[in-house]
């Protein structure tokens, strides 16, 4: 048994053996843990790596993308497919440029916005959080690429490296890196409410104030150069002209939510997506990488992957095939042995280690065995059950995600949940590697630190459904050098 660091009395408290009613009792006086955890098993491990020497970690978004190899990945792949780094480079292809047959943004409206609005929306959609792709020859961002035609208007499909590509806090960019500098309700008005209130005939009252206030420096800059609204005129006609194609129309209402989204964070089942379960919810956008395998959660008697924040989705493989098909996709032409490099390749990307880690972190471990691996002893720190809203205290507007505002614990609004896939009106422990490069926290993204969460600074005070910031609590009545203590040893990994 390791023996807990304990400076003051305090330290003695529980805290409802860190995740709100587990099942694991509190430690004895003595400050040994409790025999239910399982202080051999650490759960930030190291993984074997299974790479195979792909570049997905770097400053140089060049080498990061192979070098232009990812060009011919597929087909490299197709002629070799008992070449395991062939089939790693296909997936990591996929991951950046395969939008699975969906359709996606207008072809003319991104070239529009892109070309118009330097300030506000950059090359690459850099102003939004996306990462301009250094191979495109039209300044388009890496997590976009040529999505299915509506009518006869080109799109723009969103990829996996939209929401799992991002900029570290240290310049290096990371592939599965949550990429919560991405502004995708802003993105989603500009697409929209820009066009529409550039119409003759536009009436303002029907747009919701927030969105339009969002909107308004693009809404600015068209006033004082006309020449930018006669392009806009010129890039929408494809779409008004019997194209077959047509913008996405939101609610004043759901305009009003895409205004409040802080970057980072989304509801994942709203207009213009094909499935909307009329529910408001938002989640963070979670990293992609030190997934669990089978062989790790049979270990650890886990019994699925728990992905998504709500942990009804089984395994990597259901996961892709429900990207599909909520972007609108053909699952038919999507089976699992189609999609098995993409799912390798994501099951290969590793955290990328701190540039700067404290050298000791063997206290912060201490306090992590004893307040917080009852409930994210799991691999990668993941847990094993789940969670109600009551027992976490946070924001329970996710409770009916999917299951619409009947309520009647099925699938709503035409979503196909594959075998095993379920609703759980619950949340999972999520994995805590690579939590130093994060800067949203709680399922909701309401949070921007640790120290936030852990209550060494103040958190900000907001109760309004699905945006609210309170619970977790857990470990805000330690004291404060053992807070720091497990805050330093969170962000080592």
């Amino acid at each position: 048994m390791q023996k807990r660091v304990c400076l003051t009395s305090s330290c003695l408290l529980f805290l409802l053996s860190a995740c709100g009613g587990s099942s694991s009792p509190a430690p004895g006086g003595d400050g040994v843990p409790d025999a239910n955890v399982d202080v051999a098993r650490d759960p930030f491990a190291p993984q074997p790596d299974t790479s195979e020497g792909l570049t997905n970690v770097s400053a140089d978004l060049r080498a990061l993308l192979e070098n232009g190899a990812l060009a011919t990945a597929c087909a490299d792949y197709a002629a070799a497919p008992a070449d395991r780094r062939k089939r790693l480079l296909c997936g990591k292809a996929m991951f950046f440029y395969e939008g699975f047959g969906t359709a996606g943004v207008p072809v003319p409206l991104a070239d529009w916005l892109i070309a118009n609005f330097p300030d506000d929306v950059g090359p690459g959609f850099g102003k939004l959080g996306m990462v301009p792709d250094p191979f495109s020859t039209k300044s388009y961002p890496l997590g976009l690429a040529p999505g299915a035609p509506i009518g006869s208007v080109g799109t723009l499909a969103f990829t996996c490296a939209s929401c799992h590509f991002g900029k570290l806090p240290d310049g290096r960019y990371a592939v599965g890196a949550a990429n919560h500098a991405y502004d995708y309700g802003r993105m989603n008005l500009m697409l929209t409410v820009v066009p529409a209130m550039a119409m003759p005939g536009a009436n303002e009252a029907a747009h919701d104030p927030g969105a339009l206030a969002a909107v308004k420096p693009l809404r600015d800059r068209m006033a004082a150069n006309p020449g930018i609204q006669t392009s806009l005129i010129t890039a929408m006609l494809p779409l008004i002209s019997g194209g077959g194609a047509s913008l996405p129309e939101f609610t004043a209402e759901n305009e009003s939510y895409y205004a409040r989204w802080r970057s980072g964070t989304m509801d994942f089942f709203i207009q213009p997506l094909p499935f909307d379960d009329r529910v408001h919810t938002i989640s963070k956008i979670s990293s992609l990488w030190c997934l669990p395998t089978r062989s790790e959660l049979t270990a650890a008697g886990i019994p699925s992957a728990m992905l998504s924040w709500t942990g009804g989705t089984t395994s990597l493989e259901h996961f892709l095939t429900g990207f599909v098909d909520l972007g609108g996709g053909k699952v038919a032409d999507w089976p699992d042995a189609r999609l098995a490099p993409l799912h390798d390749y994501i099951e290969s990307l590793r955290a990328p280690a701190p540039a700067a880690a404290p050298a000791d972190v063997s206290r912060g471990r201490a306090v992590f065995v004893v307040e917080c691996q009852s409930c994210h002893g799991g691999p990668r720190g993941m847990g094993d059950r789940f969670y109600t809203y009551e027992e976490i205290g946070t924001d329970d507007a996710m409770k009916w995600w999917a299951d619409g505002p009947d309520h009647d614990g099925q699938p709503c609004c035409g979503l196909r949940f594959l075998p095993g896939d379920t609703l759980t009106h619950a949340l999972k422990s999520p994995r805590l590697v690579g939590m130093w490069a994060a800067s949203r926290f709680l399922h909701n993204g309401s949070l921007d630190s640790l120290e936030q969460l852990l209550c060494l600074a103040p958190r900000p005070d907001v109760t309004v459904p699905a945006f609210g910031s309170r619970g977790h609590d857990f470990g805000c009545a330690l004291p404060d050098d053992e807070r720091t203590a497990l805050v330093q040893y969170l962000r080592a990994h």
